[in-house]
C-alpha cells in the first residue's frame, strides 16, 4: 500500500548574460499572484514560489495553518525535504515552524522521523496516553525490526474503533505496508483483534457493528461465532494472528499493550510477506513480541506516572 507521491518543483534559472532588472521582474510578476489571495485560499493552496502571506496577516501563523492544512487533508506524514518543497521555503525556517507546532502538540514525527498531524481525540486523558505512547514506542519498534527485518505497526483504541497511529516500515523492497490513520477490522486485523478480544462484550459488539462485518479474503472470518471464537483464543495464547484475512498473501502477529490499570488500549504488530514467513518465525516471534508489548507497557507507565 504506497501512500503519497512525487513532487516536483520548479526552478528559475539565471544565465550570466541575463539583465538584473528582467530577473527582478520575472521573479515578481511569479510571485505577484499569492498577495492577492484571501487567507482561506493560500491556506488550501500549494506555494507557487517563496510564499508571501495575505495582506494584514501574521505571516508565521499563517504557514503554520498551511502546514497543518496539509497535512490533515493528505492523511500521512511527510519529511522536511517535502514539506520544503510544497511551502517553498527554506529548510531552516520551515524547521523552526515545526518544532514550534510539535512543541504545542499539533504535529509529531513518526518512527521515521517524518512530520504528521496529531489525531483528534475526545478526551484529554486519552491523548496522554497517546502522547506518551508516541514517544515511548520508537525504540521498541526499531528493536523489533532489527530481529526480523519487517514493517512494525502500532494502533490504538479510540472511542468505537481501532486506528493505527504509526508505523515503522520495512526497509526491505517486497513489504507489508500500512499507513496512519488507518481504521482497522477489528475481527481480521491483527492488530485490532490483540486489542478488540479483550475488552467486555458491549465494546467488542460497538467494534464490530460500527465497522461492519465484511469478506476482505477467503480467509476473513464473517460469521459471528467464529469471529467470538477467534478472540478466545488470542485471549488464551495472549496474541493475535492475521492469516491473509485483510490481504491476500500477508501475515501478522500483533501483541496487546496495556496501561497502569491493565486495561488493553493498544497494540503492536509485525507484518511480513507469506513467502518469507518460517516455521521458526510463527513458533518463536510471537514470545518476543509479547515480551516487547510487556516492556512497552511498562515504559508507557512509567511515563504517565513521571518516573522515567
Amino acid at each position: 500500500m504506497l501512500a503519497g507521491g512525487i513532487k516536483l518543483a520548479t526552478r528559475l534559472r539565471i544565465h550570466s548574460t541575463c539583465n538584473p532588472r528582467i530577473v527582478v521582474l520575472r521573479f515578481a510578476r511569479l510571485s505577484a499572484w499569492e498577495p492577492s489571495m484571501n487567507l482561506s485560499d493560500f491556506i488550501s493552496t500549494p506555494s507557487a514560489s517563496r510564499p508571501s502571506v495575505p495582506a494584514d496577516t501574521s505571516r508565521g501563523l499563517a504557514l503554520g495553518l498551511k502546514i497543518l492544512n496539509y497535512l490533515r487533508s493528505e492523511g500521512q506524514a511527510f519529511s522536511l525535504g517535502e514539506l520544503a518543497a510544497y511551502t517553498h521555503l527554506g529548510k531552516p525556517s520551515l524547521l523552526r515552524l515545526l518544532r514550534t507546532l510539535e512543541g504545542l502538540g499539533y504535529i509529531s514525527r513518526d518512527a521515521n522521523h517524518n512530520y504528521r498531524i496529531e489525531l483528534e481525540t475526545s478526551a484529554a486523558g486519552v491523548r496522554e496516553s497517546l502522547r506518551v505512547l508516541r514517544q515511548v514506542w520508537g525504540r521498541f519498534a526499531a528493536e523489533i525490526q532489527s530481529r526480523c527485518g519487517e514493517t512494525v505497526s502500532l494502533a490504538y483504541l479510540f472511542d468505537d474503533h481501532v486506528r493505527v497511529v504509526d508505523v515503522l516500515e520495512s526497509p526491505q523492497h517486497i513489504r507489508m505496508a500500512n499507513f496512519v490513520g488507518r481504521i482497522l477490522q477489528p475481527y481480521a486485523s491483527s492488530l485490532a483483534k490483540a486489542i478488540a478480544a479483550f475488552q467486555d462484550d458491549a465494546l467488542i459488539q460497538t467494534l464490530l457493528d460500527v465497522y461492519g462485518i465484511y469478506r476482505s479474503t477467503q480467509h476473513t472470518l464473517v460469521d459471528q461465532l467464529a469471529i467470538q471464537n477467534e478472540f478466545a483464543s488470542v485471549r488464551a495464547r495472549g496474541y493475535a494472528e492475521d492469516k491473509e484475512e485483510t490481504v491476500e498473501g500477508g501475515y501478522c502477529i500483533g501483541a496487546p499493550i496495556r496501561c497502569p490499570e491493565g486495561k488493553v488500549f493498544a497494540s503492536i504488530s509485525v507484518s511480513s510477506p507469506k513467502f518469507r514467513v518460517t516455521k521458526e518465525f510463527i513458533e518463536k516471534f510471537p514470545a518476543r513480541l509479547i515480551e516487547h508489548a510487556d516492556h512497552l507497557s511498562q515504559a508507557v507507565a512509567a511515563k504517565l506516572h513521571g518516573k522515567a
